[in-house]
């Protein structure tokens, strides 16, 4: 193994010195240059032809502006008002108690999250308990209402179409029963105006 290693070893070095071994001649390159004809440009590629869609129009709107003519100091102008602010025009909100085709209901002018809390908190200050309640549906389940063990089941139901909210007390399947009516007539009158 140790002859083996001497003789890798021994190649390696030839290997290497060989490149100095030998004599190099020296090529001049430019010698025997000759010098050429400067590049000829086509006329139609000496300037470049520009979409003048996107052309940014001067101050003064004849020539193309640059990127120089923004970032000159510019003469100090006035300062121009500010645009102001339309001002907001709150319209006070209506609460009314309607009757159409036969069913009533709470009309009111306000969204859906601002009228559900307001009936959230009048039947809490009339005393309505309520069972359950699902946001997503807008339905308050109302619980022991009536005394009348004939009375189904009460909802409350809270819907709004752009901005305006309506109220609607749901008997069972009737909208109409007297439970719903009372319920309905006393929501209204604690219901925040």
């Amino acid at each position: 193994m140790n002859t083996r290693n001497i003789i890798i070893g021994l190649a390696a070095i030839t290997l290497l010195a060989g490149c100095s071994i030998f004599e190099r001649k020296q090529v001049d390159y430019k010698a025997g240059a000759v010098e050429a004809p400067a590049l000829e440009v086509p006329p139609d590629l000496t300037k470049g032809v520009a979409d003048q869609r996107f052309a940014i129009p001067a101050a003064d709107g004849t020539q193309v502006a640059k990127y120089s003519d923004f970032t000159r100091e510019k003469a100090a102008e006035p300062c121009a008002l500010p645009a102001s602010a339309p001002v907001a025009t709150t319209v006070a909100p209506t609460t009314q108690l309607l009757t159409v085709g036969g069913v009533r209901f709470i009309l009111v002018t306000e969204s859906f999250d601002r009228v559900w809390r307001k009936t959230g908190l009048a039947l809490e200050k009339t005393g309505i308990a309520v069972g359950d309640m699902d946001r997503s549906k807008g339905v308050y389940f109302l619980k022991n209402v009536s005394k009348d063990k004939n009375v189904a089941d009460v909802q409350v139901s809270v819907h709004e179409v752009n901005g305006v909210s309506d109220v609607t007390v749901k008997e069972g399947n009737d909208l109409n029963g007297k439970e719903a009516m009372r319920i309905l007539d006393v929501v209204f009158q604690n219901l925040e105006k």
